[in-house]
């Protein structure tokens, strides 16, 4: 009497089960390399946003004795945009310039007009941090006043009234402190998490290329011209 040899065949799980699979493993790889940087940024080449609630003063062109070429006009037009920033403890009254770039040498180039606000920073009325940058410069001989146009900012203290003038309305914002800081290592905080705030950035031109002095100062509150 002989007996079949019967061969096992292994059964294929079911083709959904196999779908299921492949997508778990595709989003905890997405995930594991979020965490690690490796997402990349976008098609425009700009970074996510998350990574924009830093700003590093390397990403702010040279603020000091340098020839600058004739600016490029880009204010933005949305939102509530500041049109002038004035500090009476020294005598400061200027225009402030909005530009929707974040090329260095467009930026670089504009600021021979006066002052300008980073385009990723709030604007006024928003939570998060304004940051307005202008030239300063020590040269015996400047033709320009706007290569001076910070120039006096060191001069302030804690309590010194800074006011952004638009839409007919002040916005006044306190001096908490005044700093001075490398733009190859020093970053500034531009999240929401601490409070409705200003920050002004110019170089330290007497020190070096890539000193900066760093001006924070916090919202108090905004009136009816």
């Amino acid at each position: 009497m002989t007996q079949d040899n019967v061969t096992s065949q292994p059964q294929k799980p079911p083709f959904g089960v196999f779908l299921a699979a492949t997508v778990l493993i595709f989003f905890l790889a997405l995930s594991t390399a979020d965490s690690i940087g490796f997402v990349p940024d976008y098609i425009d080449g700009t970074a996510p946003i998350a990574s924009r609630e830093q700003l590093p003063l390397s990403d702010l062109p040279t603020l000091g004795d340098s020839v600058l070429d004739e600016a490029q006009d880009t204010a933005a037009t949305v939102g509530i945009i500041p049109e002038r920033i004035v500090i009476p403890a020294i005598d400061m009254d200027l225009a402030v310039q909005n530009p929707s770039t974040r090329d260095i040498n467009a930026l670089d180039a504009l600021l021979v007009n006066g002052p300008a606000r980073y385009i990723d920073s709030a604007k006024l009325g928003e939570v998060g941090n304004m940051i307005i940058f202008a030239h300063s410069s020590h040269l015996p001989i400047v033709h320009n006043a706007m290569y001076k146009a910070f120039n006096r900012v060191p001069e302030l203290s804690a309590g010194d009234m800074v006011t952004l003038q638009a839409n007919g309305k002040n916005y006044l914002y306190s001096v908490t402190s005044i700093t001075t800081a490398d733009a190859s290592n020093t970053k500034i905080d531009m999240s929401t998490t601490l409070g409705t705030r200003l920050t002004l950035v110019t170089c330290d031109t007497l020190t070096g290329k890539s000193a900066r002095f760093v001006l924070e100062a916090s919202y108090v509150g905004s009136y009816d011209i």
